[in-house]
């Protein structure tokens, strides 16, 4: 396993891109600050991106080193085979990271799919990992909005007229997302192709494969400080759900923001950020 860095930037600027090899297949990651600060590791949800955190991240690089992952098969990182997107395969790539860049007290935060990621890695490994950062994903097996969210993901192309037709995507689902946000995300998420059409940056197969299995038993184990984050106008993490995980976990805390659903974090960057610098210190006390 192998990585490559270019030099680091100065202070406010672009992030730090990397890669590391993982047995034949090439992952991309982006960091932010200082590299002996604390590690906050991102993981990013399905068909996003590592730069979908940046206004989070550059936030929180005063105080942590600040390291965003880009899943198998998403943003720059390499597409596996159609049997290689499991969510074993995605734990596997969150160690192979750790083991690289050989962190230790994690703070690990995952949005949507990527936040089961982050707690069954942290399951794994419990000594790497501090403490734990779920944001809007449930454990359940079956989830009517998100069966809605793939029907429409399959219907979807892949190619776009023109990145101001991304911008119009994504508005239809963080509605309450400034236009930089939405321009910022749209050109990360896609490549440019001739002609100015855009194509997302994603295999289509790991749509295809993915797992939802039932996580309620695993959820249980937990036992590192624990947030759970949901926009209030979510409609994939109700709050009945969202108070039975509190309830799960011996000192969970939930953090129900309103103004925002499923991606909160991008929709109110500020108030996430807040919620999680609150969090932090109150585990930390």
């Amino acid at each position: 396993m192998t990585a490559q860095m270019e030099t680091p930037p100065e202070r406010g600027a672009e992030p730090v891109s990397a890669y590391l090899e993982i047995d034949d297949l090439r992952l991309h990651y982006v960091e932010w600050g200082d590299r002996a600060a604390r590690p906050l590791l991102l993981l990013h949800g399905l068909q996003d991106c590592a730069r979908s955190w940046d206004h989070f991240a550059r936030g929180m690089a005063s105080d942590h080193r600040v390291i965003a992952l880009d899943h198998r098969g998403h943003g720059d990182s390499g597409w596996a085979s159609p049997r290689r997107y499991r969510l074993r395969d995605y734990v596997s790539d969150v160690k192979a990271l750790v083991d690289r860049l050989d962190l230790t007290n994690i703070v690990l935060v995952g949005h949507s799919a990527g936040g089961r990621n982050a707690w069954m890695y942290a399951l794994a490994h419990p000594a790497t990992v501090s403490s734990l950062v779920i944001v809007d994903i449930d454990p359940d097996a079956v989830n009517p909005a998100s069966r809605t969210m793939f029907r429409r993901y399959h219907s979807e192309s892949d190619e776009l007229e023109s990145l101001d037709a991304v911008v119009e995507r994504l508005r239809s689902r963080q509605p309450m997302s400034t236009d930089e946000m939405l321009l910022h995300q749209a050109s990360h998420m896609t490549r440019t192709l001739d002609g100015g059409a855009r194509l997302w940056k994603r295999d289509r197969n790991l749509l295809r494969a993915y797992e939802r299995p039932d996580l309620w038993d695993e959820w249980r184990r937990i036992r590192h400080p624990t947030l759970i984050v949901r926009g209030r106008q979510s409609e994939l993490l109700t709050h009945d759900v969202a108070v039975r995980m509190r309830e799960a976990v011996p000192g969970a805390l939930l953090v129900e923001l309103d103004g925002g659903g499923h991606w909160f974090y991008q929709e109110f960057p500020g108030a996430f950020e807040t919620a999680v610098r609150w969090f932090l210190q109150s585990s930390a006390g």
